[in-house]
């Protein structure tokens, strides 16, 4: 009888655990969470694909950013709005006057993201968004001011903005022209 009665309670103590460790992979299955539609489309453009170009709003197209500077002179551009003479905190680009033959030049400005030079003046939003990615202009690096010139800018601002600007005209003794064009970058 003592036999039988430690065979039972063998018996007992096994189904016992079988049911703990099937409650407890039912618990961990329903613990891990189904990812959101959001983090599916965040890990379908992690293979480098920028999202559509309709994606893109535009906030502003081919305005006018008129820059009439003496010699030696720096400037702030603020892309967000946009703005000549912004103040320094807000400046997403740099923009310096030079003396004599030496050309002006620009660099990013604390407001500034990110930005690149590889961009021409029929670049839209998606190929700003890859030549930011791809091809990176540091922070500090001057970009000569020479007409035709064209960069891309990706603003710190919430929501931020990717910007085309395009260097129109250079005048005499640091002046010069540029044509700018927003877009608004998807969250």
């Amino acid at each position: 009888m003592a036999v039988l009665l430690s065979l039972l309670a063998l018996l007992i103590s096994g189904a016992a655990g079988f049911l703990s460790w099937r409650t407890l992979e039912s618990a961990k299955s329903a613990a891990a969470p189904t990812p959101p539609v959001s983090s599916v489309v965040a890990s379908a453009r992690a293979d480098n694909r920028p999202p559509r170009p309709e994606s893109y709003p535009v906030a502003y197209a081919k305005e006018p950013l008129r820059l009439p500077l003496d010699c030696a002179a720096v400037l702030f551009l603020d892309l967000d709005e946009p703005r000549a003479d912004a103040p320094e905190a807000l400046g997403d680009l740099r923009y310096e006057s030079r003396c004599g033959s030496r050309p002006a030049q620009l660099s990013l400005g604390a407001g500034a993201a990110g930005g690149s030079r590889q961009a021409s003046a029929d670049t839209d939003a998606a190929g700003c968004d890859r030549a930011i990615r791809t091809s990176p202009l540091g922070r500090g690096l001057p970009v000569e001011v020479r007409r035709g010139t064209a960069l891309c800018v990706l603003t710190a601002a919430i929501p931020a903005a990717l910007v085309l600007v395009e260097i129109i005209d250079v005048g005499g003794s640091g002046t010069a022209g540029l044509r700018a064009t927003s877009w608004q970058v998807p969250s």
